[in-house]
């Protein structure tokens, strides 16, 4: 589980190792073969000396007749020093395999994508030593995937195009495409993919859009989402009632005490589990159709009992203002 977007778009071709091939045909019009394998390698690049060298991700390409080592780095902003360390990464690579390397950077601004695509130069001005030139996925030559076919003939791919153009207005219709292409795959699996997109979109508009897919789309694999969350959410009740039990048995000093303090701290932990789900989801739909939400009406929402949630959950995805779901 990737832990922000940065981490998305390189471990996605982690997930899925054959995607790589894809993208250098499909996405940049490089004529390679598939590998024999693809093997994923150790990002420490460290010497014995304390001089570190931490690749985002690092992959062997194994053809029939050489190796290729594959550096994907993933960029957010332009950094001269990170141009140092690419240079660093390239020659290290190249010296301790004794193969080919190459330097795939993937960036989610176009502007940060034309910055890294640029030529760098170690060396003197009349003589270059040694030159980088990345190959660069980004908005512009990465394709955003509009059609639900194309999404489920490579969801990986998908997965990839929605997180680089997660900053584009294209991404409401790439992430509603992407929604329905899971449904077509093991139901586990699509589970594990939803909770990786969400990641790897980040804060933002893009993250609050697949939130709301997820919480009011009725696909077996949301539906397997939604039961994790209430199930989290239980699970934090049953902590809190725990806690609360054993405290309220503890002052009482009677066993039986702690005993009634415990089971009532269960059953009032799982409706409280329950609750707060309930809130967040009414809240969750409510920000990603930008609806406004006043604190009058968030204190509202805060403190309705689970028959009333669920009602407004059920028309939060239908109403035009907040204070026509209250009404």
């Amino acid at each position: 589980m990737p832990a922000s977007p940065h981490e998305a778009l390189h471990r996605i071709f982690q997930r899925r190792t054959e995607l790589l091939s894809r993208v250098l045909r499909n996405e940049l019009g490089m004529p390679v073969p598939d590998p024999v394998k693809v093997e994923i390698m150790n990002v420490d690049l460290t010497d014995l000396e304390p001089v570190s060298r931490w690749v985002d991700s690092l992959l062997m390409l194994h053809y029939p007749d050489r190796q290729v080592i594959v550096a994907i780095e993933s960029q957010t902003n332009k950094s001269d020093e990170k141009r140092r360390r690419w240079a660093r990464y390239v020659a290290h690579l190249h010296d301790i395999h004794k193969c080919d390397v190459l330097l795939i950077v993937t960036c989610r601004s176009a502007a940060t994508a034309r910055w890294a695509e640029k030529t760098y130069a170690v060396g003197l001005p009349e003589w270059d030593t040694l030159t980088v030139t990345p190959l660069v996925l980004g908005p512009t030559n990465v394709r955003a995937i509009l059609d639900r076919d194309l999404a489920a003939a490579d969801i990986h791919f998908a997965i990839l195009s929605a997180v680089v153009h997660a900053r584009s207005q294209q991404a409401n219709a790439i992430l509603e495409v992407l929604s329905d292409a899971l449904r077509d795959i093991d139901e586990q699996e699509a589970v594990g993919l939803a909770e990786f997109t969400e990641s790897g979109l980040g804060r933002g508009r893009a993250r609050d859009i697949w939130r709301t897919l997820m919480a009011t789309r009725t696909y077996p694999y949301i539906s397997e989402l939604r039961a994790k969350g209430r199930e989290e959410g239980r699970e934090e009740g049953r902590a809190e009632g725990r806690a609360e039990g054993r405290a309220e048995g503890r002052a009482e000093g009677r066993a039986e005490g702690r005993e009634e303090g415990r089971a009532e701290g269960l059953a009032e932990g799982e409706t409280k589990g329950e609750i707060r789900g309930e809130i967040k989801s009414i809240l969750l739909v409510l920000k990603g159709r930008g609806l406004a939400v006043s604190e009058e009406q968030r204190e509202r929402i805060s403190s309705a009992d689970a028959a009333q949630l669920e009602k407004w959950l059920l028309h939060a995805s239908a109403v035009t203002t907040t204070d026509e779901l209250l009404a």
